[in-house]
């Protein structure tokens, strides 16, 4: 197998799954297609990499880092979403809350559990990416990482589940208070608050994302003590339109080979053009 042809999988995979994320309710059918594509584009992966032999470390830590962990993110996810919605109580708005609650519990939990290799993403560190991102003979002292169903040691590393684990619980997080804020809104005003509906987003999910995130960054909506999702779901409104997947596109515009705010320097250029217009 030469680069291309898993460039070219999990490339197909991101444009299917754009298609299954462009639906404003998540509903069973649609988890269960996301989750059917993740395990078959895992299933592509792995047939692939058992007869291919990388052409360096640098390759296969690329592999198992950027393309097969973001598939099996995705699955993790979506596995994780489906129990949360099959278990999510209809009885009460309080039974609601307080599961929701639980569920951000026990992610936090894991994160407490597993904090200096959330550091190690948040941080975007690579020093110990040979050692999480290779296949080697598995170590007693990390036999613990792998999963059941997830044991295959030609197909799996060290630590590629549980780093996609990881990823998955942040989107996960991400959902859980976005659903939890929508309920908070429902007891307080008896359906979620709408903006006038006159303004609309005309420009890319992607550069309204780098808005959402600088602000945040600027801490200049509440002193700082609002979170992203807040941010997001109030400009969501105001400006009609819908971000399926926030973290998602974070992680896109994170991983850019170029510029990483290049829609805030766009905005800047165009500022300094009306700023010296206004001279001539």
């Amino acid at each position: 197998m030469n680069e291309k042809e898993y460039i070219t999988i999990v490339n197909n995979f991101k444009q299917y799954m754009k298609v299954i994320e462009q639906v404003e309710f998540m509903d069973f059918n649609y988890i269960h297609k996301a989750i059917v594509l993740c395990r078959k584009t895992l299933s592509k992966l792995k047939k692939y990499t058992v007869l291919y032999q990388f052409d360096s470390m640098e390759e296969e830590i690329g592999f198992f880092k950027n393309y097969k962990n973001l598939v099996l993110k995705n699955l993790i996810y979506y596995s994780e979403l489906r129990l949360i919605q099959s278990q999510f109580p209809e009885l009460s708005i309080n039974s609601q809350r307080d599961y929701i609650l639980r569920q951000e519990h026990k992610i936090k939990k894991f994160f407490k559990k597993h904090d200096s290799l959330v550091q190690y993403i948040n941080l975007e560190l690579i020093n110990l990416d040979e050692l999480f991102f290779t296949i080697r003979p598995i170590k007693e002292s990390y036999s613990c990482v792998l999963q059941p169903g997830y044991t295959d040691t030609s197909f799996y590393t060290h630590h590629d589940f549980l780093i996609a684990k990881i990823k998955a619980y942040d989107q996960l997080l991400e959902y859980l208070k976005s659903k939890f804020k929508s309920i908070d809104d429902f007891m307080r005003y008896g359906k979620p608050m709408h903006h006038n509906k006159t303004l609309h987003w005309t420009g890319t999910k992607t550069q309204l994302t780098e808005l959402i995130y600088a602000l945040h960054a600027a801490k200049t909506i509440n002193n700082g003590k609002t979170d992203i999702v807040e941010i997001q779901r109030e400009l969501e409104s105001i400006f009609n339109i819908k971000l399926n997947d926030i973290y998602k596109i974070y992680s896109e515009i994170k991983n850019r080979q170029k510029s990483r705010t290049k829609f805030l320097e766009e905005m800047i250029e165009g500022l300094m053009s009306e700023i010296n217009k206004s001279y001539r």
